[in-house]
């Protein structure tokens, strides 16, 4: 399955038009209930389904989202979210919005139309807020376990995803060299799955890299998971049965590389020893 550059403009239009209905939801919130009365406002989120804690958030942000933004928006050509423009919305210590007058947001449309770019992300948006979460609330320092950073990430440009990964590790060095793994390991799976990604479908040497790489993240999410872990005597025959299918794994592919990068003439194979 594949995607084409009209699939991400018709998906984009369904999050405009998504991003729009909440803000008219927010604003009917405010026709019917104002900002004060409680009770009617939560009676008519009761009536139609929502949850009021929801419908107090949509009614902040259609308030503070005022006419001139939205048509700087729908006609600026640069995709908003509805989550961007709740980041900005959101109030601050003394009920001041994170970005006061949308100044901030309207330099990110500014850049972005300027760069060629097509959408102002969450993340670069919180960036310049100065609202991003911190690198120890994207990844667990225990099992180093990175899913929130990469969906924090994902589908930034190269350069904001670069940019935002220096800004967290800045923030918490504890945290630099497993991070750094991470994205780098991510990087390589994704360069090598685009190699095979291009390869013909009836190339005879794809089952085998793709085995390969698959084999790669497995032994790469095994550490990941278990980064600092102490083993006990029942998991030790486990390991043991573990450590000699890796030396045969090892073995077979340093046999391969160095058969491909060594003259064929002369070549003596190497013995390699396996514990049994």
């Amino acid at each position: 399955m594949t995607y084409t550059d009209e699939d991400v403009r018709e998906g984009r239009r369904l999050m405009d038009e998504g991003r729009e209905n909440r803000l008219a939801l927010g604003d009917k919130l405010l026709a019917v209930a104002g900002l004060n009365s409680d009770s009617v406002f939560e009676e008519f989120c009761g009536r139609i389904g929502l949850a009021p804690f929801t419908g107090r958030e949509y009614r902040h942000t259609a308030r503070m989202a005022t006419p001139t933004i939205r048509q700087l928006i729908a006609e600026g050509g640069v995709h908003v979210s509805y989550s961007t423009l709740r980041e900005g919305a959101r109030p601050r210590p003394g009920g001041i919005p994170a970005d006061e007058g949308w100044t901030k947001l309207r330099a990110l449309l500014k850049e972005a139309r300027e760069a060629g770019r097509d959408r102002v992300t969450l993340a670069s948006y919180q960036q310049v807020l100065g609202t991003a979460p911190a690198l120890k609330e994207l990844v667990d320092p225990g099992t180093g376990d990175s899913t929130k950073l990469m969906a924090y990430l994902g589908g930034l440009s190269g350069g904001e995803r670069e940019k935002i990964v220096c800004s967290l590790l800045a923030d918490d060095a504890g945290l630099r060299k497993s991070v750094r793994r991470t994205i780098d390991a991510q990087t390589r799976r994704e360069r090598d799955r685009e190699d095979l990604d291009g390869a013909e479908p009836t190339a005879q040497w794809m089952p085998l890299a793709r085995a390969l790489v698959a084999l790669g993240d497995q032994a790469s999410g095994f550490v990941n998971r278990h980064p600092s872990a102490q083993l006990v005597e029942q998991q030790l025959p486990a390991a043991r049965e573990a450590l000699v299918k890796l030396e045969l794994a090892t073995a077979w592919i340093t046999m391969r590389l160095d058969s491909t990068a060594r003259p064929a003439r002369g070549r003596r194979p190497a013995k390699v020893a396996v514990a049994v």
